[in-house]
């Protein structure tokens, strides 16, 4: 409903409408194609499924907000039908899926645009113009963490919200398991593994995002811990994770999410010698920093480094710099943009899979207790040994 309504607002300066809804879910469907007439002043089509939707020839975009899971497979199939794609976070959960849709939209050249709508804010853009120049010199490390105390994504009466009669089972299951039907798996699916990892889908998916984008690189491995320490509701996703991703450049990001504790959150900082950068406030200091070091004789069987002091970055006191953007852009707007223009949206299809790949490896370390790694050449996910200090998440029975 949200995204509709975004779509409304939009409505007159994109030259944009709904004309159809898709949903496996009766009640849900029908509930949005009254939403839909009442938003655009016309009747709307009622698909009740996606290869449904897929044939209407008239239709030129889909909007996929479907579970976590189901987003690859959606996102392919509806590409592969001519369509270009809205996405929201993440592309997937399952490497191989996303692998197949990332190819299915380099292969039919078709606009895929994948909702971390922080891509379309001008000062994630700062950020990187500020960290390519060099200005916050080598950065080693960046922490995000986002607690909350909440008994999040649980849903008071979903397991008898519906019956399997009102919806398509083996639709919903798309390439997972089958499995009998479960009321809270349909609409509790952020709870349960394999339709979503929780928050390192939900959440650790915008953050890392960023951080691929100001670093400018993918993350090579991953080693997760976490577990369920509050909430023991039934749900196998973690209510507490903890995890860390290597990048190629010699950066360890780590990210960090609680249900038990709403205290110090850490948007987003990026530590560099020449100082710290905070995102969210949107400036960096020198606090934290000593200044550039500099090797001064490469390839010597001792190295020897100085460090320049005078490349610290002002004192947050001082005022420290300020990181200026461009303004910010409408990230569906930006999407009809690039449906016209034929350019690559700001969360196109390659940033779409970086994030994933990280969110990816992260939730496969947390199961098999091991660190994940990535072979860029061979596009391939591969375990290493194990990590003791995890605990492996069960999958639904």
């Amino acid at each position: 409903m949200v995204l509709m309504e975004w779509i409304n607002r939009l409505a007159r300066q994109d030259n944009v409408t709904v004309t159809a809804i898709c949903d496996i879910w009766n009640q849900r469907r029908e509930s949005a194609a009254q939403k839909a007439a009442e938003l655009f002043g016309q009747s709307v089509r009622e698909c009740r499924t996606l290869s449904e939707m897929c044939d209407l020839k008239d239709v030129d975009a889909l909007v996929i907000a479907t579970p976590d899971f189901q987003h690859a497979p959606q996102a392919k199939q509806a590409v592969e039908s001519g369509k270009d794609v809205f996405v929201e976070k993440p592309l997937g959960c399952d490497f191989r899926q996303i692998k197949l849709a990332r190819d299915a939209v380099k292969r039919t050249r078709r606009i895929l645009q994948l909702g971390t709508q922080r891509r379309s804010e001008g000062l994630v853009w700062a950020a990187r113009d500020f960290v390519r120049k060099g200005q916050l010199g080598r950065i080693t490390y960046v922490e995000t963490s986002l607690p909350t105390f909440q008994q999040r994504w649980r849903i008071p009466g979903a397991e008898t919200s519906l019956s399997e009669s009102d919806t398509n089972w083996g639709e919903f299951l798309s390439y997972t398991p089958k499995v009998p039907f479960n009321a809270r798996y349909y609409r509790e699916f952020r709870l349960f593994w394999p339709y979503s990892s929780g928050p390192i889908c939900q959440w650790m998916t915008h953050s890392i995002d960023q951080v691929n984008l100001v670093l400018g690189e993918q993350p090579r491995t991953a080693v997760t811990s976490g577990g369920i320490y509050l909430w023991q509701d039934g749900r196998n996703n973690p209510d507490t994770v903890h995890c860390l991703l290597e990048y190629p450049s010699g950066c360890l990001v780590s990210f960090h999410m609680r249900l038990g504790n709403g205290a110090h959150t850490r948007e987003l900082m990026f530590y560099g010698t020449n100082g710290t950068l905070d995102l969210q406030a949107g400036v960096a200091f020198g606090e934290g920093g000593g200044g550039e070091v500099v090797l001064q004789n490469p390839g010597a069987w001792f190295p020897e480094y100085t460090t320049d002091a005078l490349r610290r970055l002002p004192d947050r006191v001082k005022g420290g710099v300020i990181l200026r953007g461009r303004p910010d852009r409408d990230h569906m707007s930006d999407f009809f943009s690039s449906m016209r223009s034929r350019r690559q949206p700001c969360a196109g299809v390659d940033g779409a899979f970086d994030a994933a790949l990280a969110t990816t490896m992260a939730a496969m370390s947390l199961r098999q207790g091991r660190r994940i790694e990535f072979d860029a050449d061979k596009d391939e996910l591969t375990p290493g040994e194990p990590t003791a200090a995890t605990t492996p998440v069960a999958t639904p029975r």
